[in-house]
C-alpha cells in the first residue's frame, strides 16, 4: 500500500497535505490521506501562511546513483519499478516521516511507564478522554503517561516508535475500526527481549481475541469510538498503578451520561407503507 496520512483536524488537512505532496515528490510514491466525516464536514479557522509548513529534506537517506532519482520514467520496465520500490522508495518515505516528525510524542515524561499510541480523530478523542479523567498534561507528566501521535498511520516509522516505547511497561493503541497501527507496533517490538518489551493492547486486552465471545474487547472495532469508551479503557489500565477520587468520580459521571444517552427516548416504529 501507499503511505497514508491521517489529519486530526481541518488545519492538519492543509499541513499534512503539503507534506503529502513533498513526500511523494521526494520518494516517488503515491501518497494517500485518510479522512473521516467528523473532520471533513467541519468548519474551522485555519492558518494559510506559506511558511507555516517547513519541509525538511531527510539528511540520513542516500539516493541511488540515478539521474532520474526515484520517480517513474520512460521506458520503465515492471521489474525496474519493483526493484526501485522495495530497495529505495519505501525507505525514502520513512526517512521523510522521521525527518519531519510527522509521528512524535506529544506528552513525553522521562519516567513514563504507560504509553498511548493514536492518530487522527482518535487522537482528539483520546485527549478529550484524558481531560475528562482529570489527566491533563501536567498530571500525565507527573504519573508517567506518554502519548504518541501518528500523522502517518501506514507505514509506521520504526525509529520514532521505538524511542517512544523504550522504558514503557504497557502501550494502549487507540484507533478506529481495525488494528492497523496495533499490528505494525507489535511487529516493531516483536524481537525485543521480554525484559524490556512493553505489553501492547488495543482492540483486546491481554486475554486476546481468542477469549471471545465471553469477553476480551477493550476498544470495540464496530461502530465509532467515543471519548467515554477511551476514558474507560485508560482508567482501567492505569488503575493498577494510579487511581484517585477525581478519576473515579469523573469515570462514574461519564458512564452515567453514556447510559442516559443510550436510553431509547421514542418507541416509534417507522415501517414502510
Amino acid at each position: 500500500g501507499m503511505p497514508s496520512l491521517y489529519p486530526a483536524n481541518v488545519q492538519e488537512i492543509l499541513d499534512l497535505g503539503l507534506h503529502g505532496w513533498a513526500m511523494s515528490r521526494w520518494s516517488g510514491l503515491w501518497v494517500a490521506m485518510k479522512t473521516v466525516t467528523e473532520v471533513v464536514e467541519a468548519s474551522a479557522s485555519v492558518a494559510i501562511d506559506p511558511d507555516r509548513v517547513q519541509i525538511v529534506i531527510p539528511p540520513d537517506f542516500v539516493m541511488p546513483d540515478d539521474p532520474h532519482g526515484l520517480n517513474i520514467r520512460w521506458p520503465d520496465t515492471p521489474l525496474a519499478q519493483e526493484a526501485r520500490l522495495f530497495d529505495y522508495k519505501w525507505y525514502a518515505a520513512l526517512a521523510y516521516v522521521r525527518a519531519n516528525r510527522l509521528n512524535h510524542s506529544v506528552i513525553d515524561p522521562r519516567n513514563a511507564w504507560f504509553g498511548i499510541v493514536t492518530g487522527g480523530k482518535a487522537y482528539l478523542d483520546t485527549r478529550q478522554a484524558l481531560e475528562d479523567l482529570g489527566l491533563d498534561e501536567a498530571t500525565c507528566n507527573r504519573i508517567g503517561i506518554r502519548v504518541f501521535k501518528c500523522g502517518v498511520v501506514w507505514p509506521l516509522e520504526a525509529q520514532t516508535v521505538r524511542e517512544f516505547a523504550t522504558g514503557l511497561e504497557e502501550i494502549l493503541v487507540v484507533e478506529e475500526k481495525r488494528q492497523h497501527i496495533e499490528y505494525q507496533l507489535k511487529e516493531e517490538l516483536y524481537n525485543w527481549s521480554e525484559a524490556v518489551r512493553p505489553r501492547v493492547i488495543g482492540k483486546f486486552d491481554e486475554k486476546g481475541e481468542w477469549s471471545l465471545p465471553q469477553g476480551g474487547w477493550l476498544l470495540h472495532a464496530a461502530s465509532e469510538l467515543t471519548p467515554a469508551m477511551i476514558a474507560g479503557a485508560i482508567a482501567g489500565r492505569i488503575a493498577r498503578f494510579h487511581t484517585s477520587e477525581i478519576i473515579e468520580r469523573r469515570l462514574a459521571f461519564i458512564r452515567d451520561k453514556e447510559a442516559s444517552l443510550a436510553r431509547q427516548r421514542l418507541a416509534i416504529a417507522r415501517v414502510p407503507h
